[in-house]
C-alpha cells in the first residue's frame, strides 16, 4: 500500500527568511516620524505574524491616526531597499527544502504579507524557483491568520487534504491557523517565543534540520 507524503507548507517571513529583525528595524525608523519611539525588539513582538491593516491598526491604537498612503509607500520602499541590501534566507532553509522536494513532498508558500514582498523575498533570496505558482498570500483569501483559510487553499491548490498538511510556522497566530485547518504546526522558535508556540500546542523546533524527524 502506498503511503502519501506529507505535504509541507511554510510561512515566509521569519521560516523561509530571516526577515524579522530587518523589517522591524525599518519600521521602528518610520514609526519614529509618527511619535512612536519604540525599539526594534519592541517593534517585533508587537507587529509579528500581522497583516498591512492589522500594523496601521495597531499604529491608530497608539497614536490616535491611522497612517494614510505615503506612510504605506514609504514602509514598503524601505522595506524593499532594506531586503534587497540584506536579506538572507533563514539558516537551514535551503538544504531542508531542497531535501522535501528530492523525498517527493508537495511545498508551498503561505504568507500574511503582500504578495509582492514575498516574491521579492523569494527571489532575493534565491528560493523562489523552490516552490513554482505554489505561493499564496492572506489577499487571496477572505480573512487573514489566526482564521485559517490561507492553509486550507494552500492545502487546496497543492491537491491534498488537510490531515495531510504539515505547516511550519514562526508566530502563535499563525500555528493557530494551521491548527484551526486540521493541519499539523511546527513551530519554528529559536528565539524567545518557543514558550508563546508550546503554551498554545505546537510541536517547537529551534532549527531547521530538525523537521524531518517531526514528518510522519
Amino acid at each position: 500500500m502506498e503511503t502519501r507524503l506529507p505535504a509541507i507548507i511554510f510561512d515566509c517571513d521569519g521560516v523561509l527568511i530571516d526577515s524579522e529583525g530587518l523589517a522591524s528595524r525599518v519600521e521602528a525608523e518610520l514609526l519614529k516620524e509618527l511619535g512612536l519611539d519604540l525599539s526594534v525588539e519592541e517593534t517585533q513582538a508587537l507587529f509579528l505574524g500581522k497583516t498591512v491593516d492589522g500594523v496601521l491598526d495597531l499604529i491608530a491604537a497608539r497614536t490616535g491616526n491611522r497612517p494614510g498612503s505615503v506612510f504605506t509607500y514609504n514602509w514598503a520602499f524601505a522595506t524593499a531597499h532594506a531586503f534587497m541590501r540584506e536579506l538572507r534566507p533563514t539558516p537551514g532553509i535551503r538544504a531542508l527544502v531542497e531535501e522535501l522536494r528530492r523525498a517527493g513532498h508537495p511545498l508551498a508558500v503561505a504568507s500574511q504579507s503582500p504578495l509582492a514582498r514575498v516574491r521579492l523575498s523569494l527571489e532575493v533570496t534565491g528560493l523562489a524557483g523552490l516552490f513554482g505558482d505554489h505561493i499564496y498570500v492572506t489577499s487571496m483569501v477572505a480573512r487573514p491568520k489566526p482564521a485559517p483559510d490561507i492553509y486550507l487553499l494552500a492545502a487546496r491548490k497543492l491537491g491534498v487534504g488537510p490531515a495531510d498538511c504539515v505547516v511550519i510556522e514562526d508566530s502563535p497566530a499563525g500555528a493557530a491557523a494551521a491548527r484551526g485547518a486540521g493541519m499539523r504546526a511546527l513551530g519554528y522558535a529559536p528565539g524567545e517565543s518557543a514558550a508563546a508556540m508550546t503554551a498554545g500546542g505546537t510541536t517547537v523546533i529551534r532549527s531547521m534540520d530538525e523537521v524531518p524527524r517531526h514528518l510522519p
